[in-house]
């Protein structure tokens, strides 16, 4: 648990490095979100796993819907900013769930009927919010600093077990992982120096640092994989 007010006090000294900073990792976020449902179309396939699209969707989604507690609340340009940020990403991670139910049956559900599967899959979201705002109750996360350190995390593994049941770069490329990366890099150095703490202190700056790491080694494992055809 941190205080918020402190936060958000250590954001305004540093505004211009944090616009900057956490700007380029929101550029390079949309460029993968947008690549990512390119590849997706074009191998037919669902290109996020899918306990990642529910956390991300179920997180993105409830601070976009907490509207008043950053507008009327904390009332601060940087929770304001982020919001409207989130509105764009939470748009796209639609589009992830509608792509898994357009491409995921067979991959997924293959011997269920048509009903079966788009049922499971929305129900499954239902439970990831509800199991989502228990969790962040818990955590403790008011700016919700937390949870992007988390959703950013998840991401390496995750992906990396879909590649290797895929043992393709079906929904992927080395393009997304490259901007992966480089958003992860962006934002993890922005906490690290101007968040204050806890987020510049050991227990931290090691996650950071693995979250990277694991994100490049993906990046370089893609782009060794053959071509979803070459399946």
């Amino acid at each position: 648990m941190y205080d918020p007010a402190l936060v958000l006090a250590a954001i305004d000294q540093h505004r211009l490095g944090i616009l900057l900073l956490c700007g380029l990792a929101m550029i390079f976020n949309y460029i993968w979100f947008v690549a990512a449902v390119r590849q997706g179309i074009r191998d037919q396939v669902y290109p996020i796993p899918l306990f990642l699209t529910y956390f991300w969707l179920a997180g993105d989604g409830s601070m976009v819907l907490r509207y008043r507690l950053w507008f009327e609340g904390f009332h601060h340009w940087y929770v304001e900013l982020f919001w409207l940020a989130l509105v764009f990403t939470v748009i796209c991670e639609l589009i992830f769930l509608a792509m898994t139910l357009r491409y995921g049956q067979r991959e997924l559900l293959p011997n269920g009927t048509r009903a079966q599967f788009v049922l499971l899959i929305l129900a499954g979201f239902v439970c990831a919010a509800v199991i989502w705002n228990f969790v962040k109750l818990l955590i403790g996360d008011p700016l919700y600093i937390t949870y992007f350190h988390l959703a950013n995390i998840a991401g390496p593994p995750l992906a990396a077990s879909l590649l290797l049941r895929r043992q393709t770069r079906a929904g992927t490329s080395t393009l997304i992982w490259v901007c992966y990366t480089l958003m992860v890099a962006c934002w993890f150095t922005a906490c690290a120096l101007w968040y204050g703490e806890p987020f510049n202190t050991l227990p931290y700056v090691v996650p950071y640092v693995f979250c990277t790491a694991t994100s490049a080694a993906v990046a370089l494992g893609v782009s060794r994989l053959p071509p979803a055809s070459a399946h």
